[in-house]
């Protein structure tokens, strides 16, 4: 049994949780930025390995080509071996590529290392369904847009250390990152909702009780667990076929497939993952690494921003803003390209114009649009398939993102880099009327009343007692919570 904390030491200990459950989110950040410093150093000619562009875009996209098989198995484990456990396992494909990159001295390990870390990308989804569970309303914006915070901070963290050493000495503190995640995950507590779920009804209320630090949010909370799911027995395989046909399952599901088509046509992880490149194309105004560097500060300091905007702002506000902002900078960007893009560097009026239109790219997507998916999809699904469907949606955007990093250098040479710049801007831009018309509000919400919004409106109070779940109405968790 846990102790029973003061309120406010209980609102501490969760936000101290979730900074626990976001190592694994450096990790995520130093997997994808890595890319952006291994591939010049590959390219140089001092390197042991060389590598041609087709190679090298296949080492930027194996870190995310298994990462939709990473998602898709950690949404499996999360309803078997529960949220906690799945979090703290997606530690160890973290450490076990990096001890292959930083060991290889040939491609094909380096292949493979990036294929391992991909794959714990995608397992690290479930760290969202995890916070989702464990958090008030008020504050679950907040908690899980920290991930994005400690994404960028991997991301800056794995830029300076290719510019200041080899990348061979980058991966072994990449690998020491990812050693202490599964370490301290291991001290902290299950989620109530899957604890419930299981019918470990002892647990599920203690920690309820250590999270909230009050009997009677305890207690209230625990009600609406209850009416979230069969807590006697688990959903069979049939069973979940089944959920599929109900509104609130199809709905969140389609809603969120297609936020991710937007979020990654907009090119954000583009320019994550080909950083160095891209500054280099466009015209660098200082070293394209030290750019890199700054475009990684610019992101850690944002993000931290669009904490507190997503929080306080909604979801919707902030969505149609970040892609505004996004597709206008692009547009900017790809016309001053199409018009100066073959002039000399030193001839062109204010130089800077391009890479400043990309840092404004950046600091927009860090505002809403890089967040809000991920962070939604631990609030759009109901709690019986949550773990399954939250590793699906997960899985098929991490393949966009596979899709849109393989084939840009192919789609650089068909359409160059004014029409990918273009191309960027118009689905950012689009984006917009998109969320206006589709994407719900759901911040300050409980997970109940989110899950509620996707039924059709009952016509009176009688319809709509009836069509309240049923699901362990009779336990009254007064009797459940042990204090």
């Amino acid at each position: 049994m846990y102790l029973r904390l003061p309120k406010q030491c209980a609102r501490f200990y969760t936000i101290l949780v979730a900074l626990a459950i976001h190592t694994n989110s450096i990790s995520v950040g130093m997997s994808q930025g890595f890319s952006a410093v291994l591939l010049p150093q590959l390219e140089s000619n001092r390197s042991s390995i060389q590598v041609d562009s087709e190679e090298a875009s296949w080492i930027a996209s194996l870190g995310v080509i298994s990462t939709p098989g990473g998602a898709l198995f950690s949404g499996m484990l999360a309803e078997t071996v529960g949220r906690k456990t799945t979090i703290q396992i997606t530690a160890l494909p973290f450490l076990i590529g990096w001890v292959m990159m930083g060991l290889s001295n040939d491609k094909i390990w380096l292949y493979i290392g990036r294929f391992v870390t991909g794959f714990a990308i995608g397992m690290a989804s479930t760290c969202y369904v995890y916070l989702a569970e464990i958090s008030l309303p008020s504050e679950r914006g907040m908690l899980a847009a920290l991930g994005p915070v400690f994404v960028s901070f991997g991301v800056l963290l794995v830029y300076l250390f290719g510019y200041m050493m080899e990348w061979h000495l980058s991966t072994v503190v990449c690998a020491a990152t990812a050693a202490f995640s599964f370490f301290i995950i291991y001290f902290l507590p299950e989620t109530p909702p899957w604890l419930a779920s299981k019918a470990k009804f002892s647990r599920a209320s203690d920690t309820l009780l250590l999270l909230r630090g009050s009997k009677e949010a305890a207690e209230a909370e625990m009600r609406q667990i209850l009416h979230s799911v069969d807590c006697k027995k688990g959903l069979q395989y049939k069973e979940y076929l089944g959920q599929s046909k109900k509104p609130t399952v199809w709905k969140p599901f389609l809603i969120l497939v297609f936020f991710f088509l937007f979020q990654e046509g907009s090119g954000m992880y583009n320019i994550v993952y080909y950083a160095t490149n891209i500054f280099r194309d466009i015209g660098p105004v200082l070293d394209s690494s030290v750019e890199s560097i700054i475009v990684g500060v610019v992101r850690l300091v944002t993000s931290i921003v669009g904490t507190f905007c997503i929080q306080n702002f909604g979801r919707r506000p902030m969505a149609i803003t970040s892609s505004s902002i996004m597709g206008l900078s692009m547009a900017i960007a790809a016309f001053y390209n199409y018009k100066y893009g073959k002039v000399e560097l030193e001839d062109r009026p204010s130089p800077y114009v391009p890479f400043a239109c990309l840092v404004v790219n950046v600091i927009a997507s860090m505002l809403g649009m890089l967040q809000l998916p991920w962070l939604m999809i631990g609030e759009l699904f109901p709690l019986s398939v949550r773990g399954i469907l939250s590793g699906i949606v997960s899985s098929l955007g991490y393949l966009f993102i596979f899709a849109i990093i393989k084939i840009y250098p192919n789609l650089m040479e068909t359409l160059s880099l004014t029409g990918m710049m273009t191309l960027f801007s118009i689905i950012s831009l689009l984006t917009v009327p998109y969320v206006i018309f589709f994407l719900p509000e759901t911040q300050g919400k409980t997970l109940m009343d989110i899950e509620h919004s996707f039924l059709p409106k009952p016509a009176s109070k009688e319809e709509a007692d009836i069509k309240r779940s049923p699901l362990e109405t009779n336990v009254d968790p007064v009797y459940i919570l042990k204090i």
